[in-house]
Protein backbone atom coordinates (compact mmCIF):
# COMPACT_ATOMS: atom_id res chain seq x y z
CA UNK A 1 0.00 0.00 0.00
CA UNK A 2 1.36 3.40 -1.00
CA UNK A 3 0.32 6.23 1.31
CA UNK A 4 0.29 9.86 0.31
CA UNK A 5 1.99 12.60 2.29
CA UNK A 6 -0.25 15.19 3.92
CA UNK A 7 0.96 18.73 3.29
CA UNK A 8 -0.08 21.82 5.24
CA UNK A 9 -0.31 24.82 2.93
CA UNK A 10 -0.37 28.53 3.63
CA UNK A 11 -3.91 29.89 3.34
CA UNK A 12 -2.74 32.60 0.95
CA UNK A 13 -1.84 29.98 -1.65
CA UNK A 14 -5.59 29.71 -2.23
CA UNK A 15 -6.87 33.07 -0.99
CA UNK A 16 -4.51 35.98 -1.50
CA UNK A 17 -6.71 38.64 0.11
CA UNK A 18 -9.21 38.40 2.95
CA UNK A 19 -11.86 40.76 1.56
CA UNK A 20 -11.50 39.97 -2.16
CA UNK A 21 -10.87 36.21 -1.99
CA UNK A 22 -11.44 34.57 1.38
CA UNK A 23 -14.67 36.28 2.46
CA UNK A 24 -16.41 35.52 -0.88
CA UNK A 25 -15.46 31.84 -0.56
CA UNK A 26 -16.42 31.52 3.11
CA UNK A 27 -19.78 33.20 2.44
CA UNK A 28 -20.49 30.90 -0.51
CA UNK A 29 -22.77 27.90 -0.21
CA UNK A 30 -19.71 25.63 0.00
CA UNK A 31 -17.98 27.71 2.66
CA UNK A 32 -21.04 28.18 4.87
CA UNK A 33 -21.84 24.47 4.55
CA UNK A 34 -18.37 23.54 5.84
CA UNK A 35 -18.57 26.10 8.64
CA UNK A 36 -22.13 25.07 9.53
CA UNK A 37 -21.12 21.42 9.75
CA UNK A 38 -18.28 22.38 12.10
CA UNK A 39 -20.59 24.43 14.32
CA UNK A 40 -23.59 22.10 14.10
CA UNK A 41 -25.72 24.82 12.51
CA UNK A 42 -27.65 25.48 9.29
CA UNK A 43 -26.21 28.77 8.03
CA UNK A 44 -27.80 31.04 5.45
CA UNK A 45 -26.03 34.15 4.14
CA UNK A 46 -27.52 37.56 4.91
CA UNK A 47 -24.75 39.83 3.59
CA UNK A 48 -21.01 40.44 3.45
CA UNK A 49 -18.88 43.49 4.24
CA UNK A 50 -21.76 45.05 6.17
CA UNK A 51 -21.10 48.57 7.44
CA UNK A 52 -21.34 49.09 11.19
CA UNK A 53 -20.31 52.67 11.80
CA UNK A 54 -16.93 53.15 10.15
CA UNK A 55 -16.16 49.43 10.06
CA UNK A 56 -17.46 46.47 8.08
CA UNK A 57 -18.48 43.06 9.38
CA UNK A 58 -17.01 40.35 7.15
CA UNK A 59 -20.05 38.03 7.07
CA UNK A 60 -23.51 38.23 8.59
CA UNK A 61 -25.52 34.99 8.39
CA UNK A 62 -28.54 33.44 10.04
CA UNK A 63 -29.05 30.09 11.72
CA UNK A 64 -32.13 29.02 9.76
CA UNK A 65 -33.97 26.93 12.38
CA UNK A 66 -33.82 29.72 14.99
CA UNK A 67 -33.53 32.71 12.60
CA UNK A 68 -30.83 34.10 14.93
CA UNK A 69 -28.00 36.23 13.57
CA UNK A 70 -24.47 34.83 13.30
CA UNK A 71 -21.54 37.26 12.91
CA UNK A 72 -18.35 35.89 11.34
CA UNK A 73 -14.97 37.62 11.27
CA UNK A 74 -12.07 36.04 9.41
CA UNK A 75 -8.33 36.54 9.18
CA UNK A 76 -5.78 34.85 6.97
CA UNK A 77 -3.16 35.57 9.63
CA UNK A 78 -3.02 35.17 13.40
CA UNK A 79 -5.66 36.94 15.46
CA UNK A 80 -5.08 40.50 16.69
CA UNK A 81 -6.53 42.83 19.32
CA UNK A 82 -8.28 44.98 16.71
CA UNK A 83 -10.63 42.20 15.59
CA UNK A 84 -11.77 41.17 19.07
CA UNK A 85 -13.17 44.65 19.64
CA UNK A 86 -14.85 44.62 16.25
CA UNK A 87 -16.45 41.26 17.00
CA UNK A 88 -18.19 42.63 20.08
CA UNK A 89 -19.28 45.78 18.24
CA UNK A 90 -20.77 43.81 15.34
CA UNK A 91 -22.45 41.32 17.67
CA UNK A 92 -24.13 44.14 19.60
CA UNK A 93 -25.22 45.87 16.39
CA UNK A 94 -27.01 42.80 15.01
CA UNK A 95 -28.06 41.26 18.33
CA UNK A 96 -26.15 38.15 17.22
CA UNK A 97 -26.52 34.95 19.23
CA UNK A 98 -23.39 33.35 17.73
CA UNK A 99 -20.04 35.08 17.19
CA UNK A 100 -17.41 33.25 15.13
CA UNK A 101 -13.74 34.25 14.79
CA UNK A 102 -11.86 32.30 12.12
CA UNK A 103 -8.12 32.73 11.65
CA UNK A 104 -4.98 30.91 10.63
CA UNK A 105 -4.02 30.94 14.31
CA UNK A 106 -6.01 31.94 17.40
CA UNK A 107 -3.43 33.46 19.72
CA UNK A 108 -3.49 32.15 23.28
CA UNK A 109 -4.58 35.45 24.83
CA UNK A 110 -7.49 35.65 22.39
CA UNK A 111 -8.53 32.04 23.04
CA UNK A 112 -8.57 32.85 26.75
CA UNK A 113 -10.70 35.93 26.06
CA UNK A 114 -13.24 33.88 24.08
CA UNK A 115 -13.33 31.24 26.83
CA UNK A 116 -13.96 34.00 29.37
CA UNK A 117 -16.79 35.47 27.29
CA UNK A 118 -18.41 32.03 27.17
CA UNK A 119 -18.02 31.61 30.93
CA UNK A 120 -19.65 34.92 31.90
CA UNK A 121 -22.35 35.00 29.20
CA UNK A 122 -25.57 33.16 30.04
CA UNK A 123 -28.12 34.73 27.67
CA UNK A 124 -27.69 32.21 24.85
CA UNK A 125 -24.78 34.08 23.24
CA UNK A 126 -22.00 31.78 22.05
CA UNK A 127 -18.42 32.63 21.05
CA UNK A 128 -16.36 30.34 18.82
CA UNK A 129 -12.68 30.55 17.97
CA UNK A 130 -11.79 28.49 14.90
CA UNK A 131 -8.40 27.82 13.36
CA UNK A 132 -8.34 27.07 9.65
CA UNK A 133 -5.76 25.10 7.75
CA UNK A 134 -5.38 24.12 4.12
CA UNK A 135 -4.40 20.52 3.39
CA UNK A 136 -3.29 18.58 0.32
CA UNK A 137 -2.23 15.01 -0.41
CA UNK A 138 0.08 14.76 -3.44
CA UNK A 139 -1.69 16.60 -6.29
CA UNK A 140 -5.17 16.38 -4.79
CA UNK A 141 -7.42 19.48 -4.63
CA UNK A 142 -6.83 21.71 -1.62
CA UNK A 143 -8.97 20.74 1.38
CA UNK A 144 -9.95 23.30 4.04
CA UNK A 145 -10.00 21.99 7.61
CA UNK A 146 -11.62 23.87 10.49
CA UNK A 147 -10.68 23.20 14.12
CA UNK A 148 -12.65 24.68 17.02
CA UNK A 149 -10.23 25.88 19.71
CA UNK A 150 -12.73 27.82 21.82
CA UNK A 151 -16.43 27.12 22.27
CA UNK A 152 -19.14 27.34 24.94
CA UNK A 153 -19.36 24.52 27.41
CA UNK A 154 -22.92 23.48 26.61
CA UNK A 155 -23.60 21.47 29.72
CA UNK A 156 -22.29 23.94 32.32
CA UNK A 157 -23.74 26.92 30.40
CA UNK A 158 -27.23 25.43 30.32
CA UNK A 159 -27.11 24.31 33.94
CA UNK A 160 -25.63 27.58 35.25
CA UNK A 161 -28.11 29.77 33.40
CA UNK A 162 -31.10 27.92 34.81
CA UNK A 163 -29.74 26.47 38.04
CA UNK A 164 -32.14 28.49 40.18
CA UNK A 165 -35.12 27.30 38.15
CA UNK A 166 -34.24 23.86 36.81
CA UNK A 167 -36.41 21.02 38.01
CA UNK A 168 -35.25 17.43 38.04
CA UNK A 169 -37.08 16.96 34.74
CA UNK A 170 -35.35 19.98 33.19
CA UNK A 171 -31.93 18.64 34.17
CA UNK A 172 -32.87 15.29 32.64
CA UNK A 173 -33.77 17.00 29.34
CA UNK A 174 -30.39 18.76 29.17
CA UNK A 175 -28.61 15.46 29.84
CA UNK A 176 -30.86 13.66 27.32
CA UNK A 177 -30.15 16.07 24.44
CA UNK A 178 -26.44 16.24 25.33
CA UNK A 179 -26.31 12.43 25.10
CA UNK A 180 -28.22 12.59 21.82
CA UNK A 181 -25.58 14.95 20.43
CA UNK A 182 -22.89 12.48 21.50
CA UNK A 183 -24.82 9.67 19.78
CA UNK A 184 -25.00 11.68 16.54
CA UNK A 185 -21.28 12.42 16.62
CA UNK A 186 -20.17 8.91 17.59
CA UNK A 187 -22.30 7.32 14.86
CA UNK A 188 -21.51 9.99 12.24
CA UNK A 189 -25.21 10.71 11.68
CA UNK A 190 -26.07 13.35 9.08
CA UNK A 191 -28.04 15.56 11.47
CA UNK A 192 -26.57 18.89 12.51
CA UNK A 193 -26.19 18.98 16.28
CA UNK A 194 -28.12 21.62 18.22
CA UNK A 195 -27.32 23.24 21.53
CA UNK A 196 -28.92 21.08 24.25
CA UNK A 197 -31.30 22.82 26.62
CA UNK A 198 -34.06 22.14 29.13
CA UNK A 199 -36.77 21.88 26.50
CA UNK A 200 -38.83 18.97 25.19
CA UNK A 201 -37.94 19.55 21.52
CA UNK A 202 -34.90 19.38 19.22
CA UNK A 203 -35.26 21.24 15.91
CA UNK A 204 -33.81 20.02 12.59
CA UNK A 205 -33.63 22.23 9.51
CA UNK A 206 -35.13 21.05 6.22
CA UNK A 207 -33.55 23.62 3.90
CA UNK A 208 -36.50 26.01 3.78
CA UNK A 209 -37.62 28.78 6.11
CA UNK A 210 -40.90 28.61 7.98
CA UNK A 211 -40.83 24.84 8.39
CA UNK A 212 -38.63 22.36 10.24
CA UNK A 213 -38.63 18.89 11.75
CA UNK A 214 -38.71 18.60 15.54
CA UNK A 215 -37.85 15.65 17.75
CA UNK A 216 -40.04 15.61 20.85
CA UNK A 217 -40.14 13.92 24.24
CA UNK A 218 -42.82 13.74 26.93
CA UNK A 219 -41.71 12.29 30.26
CA UNK A 220 -45.19 12.60 31.77
CA UNK A 221 -46.77 10.51 28.99
CA UNK A 222 -43.68 8.37 28.46
CA UNK A 223 -43.50 8.83 24.73
CA UNK A 224 -41.39 10.40 22.01
CA UNK A 225 -42.25 11.86 18.61
CA UNK A 226 -41.02 13.37 15.37
CA UNK A 227 -43.02 16.12 13.68
CA UNK A 228 -43.12 18.48 10.73
CA UNK A 229 -43.69 21.95 12.18
CA UNK A 230 -44.96 24.66 9.81
CA UNK A 231 -45.00 28.07 11.47
CA UNK A 232 -44.95 31.04 9.07
CA UNK A 233 -47.65 32.85 7.08
CA UNK A 234 -47.75 29.96 4.57
CA UNK A 235 -48.22 27.25 7.22
CA UNK A 236 -51.88 26.46 6.48
CA UNK A 237 -51.36 26.39 2.72
CA UNK A 238 -48.34 24.11 3.08
CA UNK A 239 -50.27 21.85 5.45
CA UNK A 240 -53.14 21.49 2.97
CA UNK A 241 -50.64 20.90 0.15
CA UNK A 242 -49.09 18.04 2.12
CA UNK A 243 -52.44 16.73 3.34
CA UNK A 244 -53.49 16.24 -0.29
CA UNK A 245 -50.72 13.59 -0.46
CA UNK A 246 -51.60 12.07 2.93
CA UNK A 247 -51.99 8.49 1.71
CA UNK A 248 -48.74 8.49 -0.29
CA UNK A 249 -46.83 10.18 2.53
CA UNK A 250 -48.02 7.65 5.11
CA UNK A 251 -47.06 4.82 2.76
CA UNK A 252 -43.59 6.38 2.42
CA UNK A 253 -43.28 6.73 6.20
CA UNK A 254 -44.70 3.29 6.90
CA UNK A 255 -47.02 4.56 9.64
CA UNK A 256 -50.22 6.51 10.14
CA UNK A 257 -49.55 10.09 11.24
CA UNK A 258 -51.32 12.67 13.38
CA UNK A 259 -52.40 15.51 11.07
CA UNK A 260 -52.98 18.68 13.10
CA UNK A 261 -53.96 21.73 11.06
CA UNK A 262 -54.68 23.74 14.24
CA UNK A 263 -56.88 26.25 12.37
CA UNK A 264 -57.06 28.71 15.28
CA UNK A 265 -53.29 28.92 15.63
CA UNK A 266 -50.40 30.07 13.45
CA UNK A 267 -48.66 26.69 13.14
CA UNK A 268 -49.63 23.27 11.81
CA UNK A 269 -48.03 19.92 12.68
CA UNK A 270 -47.70 16.39 11.31
CA UNK A 271 -46.63 13.96 14.03
CA UNK A 272 -45.44 10.38 14.46
CA UNK A 273 -45.41 9.16 18.08
CA UNK A 274 -43.78 6.15 19.71
CA UNK A 275 -44.30 4.74 23.22
CA UNK A 276 -40.84 4.86 24.80
CA UNK A 277 -40.04 6.42 28.16
CA UNK A 278 -37.36 9.14 27.78
CA UNK A 279 -36.82 9.22 31.55
CA UNK A 280 -35.44 5.65 31.40
CA UNK A 281 -31.75 6.13 30.62
CA UNK A 282 -31.35 2.48 29.70
CA UNK A 283 -33.65 3.16 26.72
CA UNK A 284 -31.81 6.21 25.42
CA UNK A 285 -29.81 4.47 22.69
CA UNK A 286 -32.99 2.78 21.46
CA UNK A 287 -34.78 6.15 21.46
CA UNK A 288 -31.89 7.84 19.64
CA UNK A 289 -31.93 5.09 17.01
CA UNK A 290 -35.68 5.62 16.52
CA UNK A 291 -35.14 9.38 16.13
CA UNK A 292 -32.45 8.88 13.48
CA UNK A 293 -34.48 6.31 11.53
CA UNK A 294 -37.62 8.46 11.67
CA UNK A 295 -35.79 11.59 10.52
CA UNK A 296 -34.48 9.58 7.56
CA UNK A 297 -38.02 8.50 6.66
CA UNK A 298 -39.36 12.03 7.16
CA UNK A 299 -36.67 13.45 4.90
CA UNK A 300 -37.55 11.04 2.09
CA UNK A 301 -41.29 11.59 2.42
CA UNK A 302 -41.51 15.30 3.18
CA UNK A 303 -38.44 17.24 2.01
CA UNK A 304 -39.03 16.84 -1.78
CA UNK A 305 -42.66 17.91 -1.30
CA UNK A 306 -41.71 20.83 0.93
CA UNK A 307 -39.23 22.05 -1.68
CA UNK A 308 -41.84 21.76 -4.45
CA UNK A 309 -44.38 23.80 -2.49
CA UNK A 310 -44.89 27.25 -4.03
CA UNK A 311 -45.64 29.96 -1.49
Amino acid sequence: MILGKLTHLDLRQQWQDEARNFTPWLSSEEGLSILGETLGMELELEDTEVYVGNYRADIVAKDTPSNDYVVIENQLSSTDHDHIGKLLTYAASFGAKTIVWIAKKIREEHRQALDWFNEITVQNVDFFGIEMELLQIADSPYAPNLKIVSKPNEWTRSIRAEKQKLTKGDTLKVEFWTSFNDYLQNNQVNINRRKPGAQHWYDIAVGRGGVHFALLLRTNKRDIACEVNMHDENAKRMYNYLFADKDDIERNIGNSLEWKELPEGKSSRIILRESMDPSDKSKWDEIFSWYVDTVSRYRKAFVPRIKRFKA
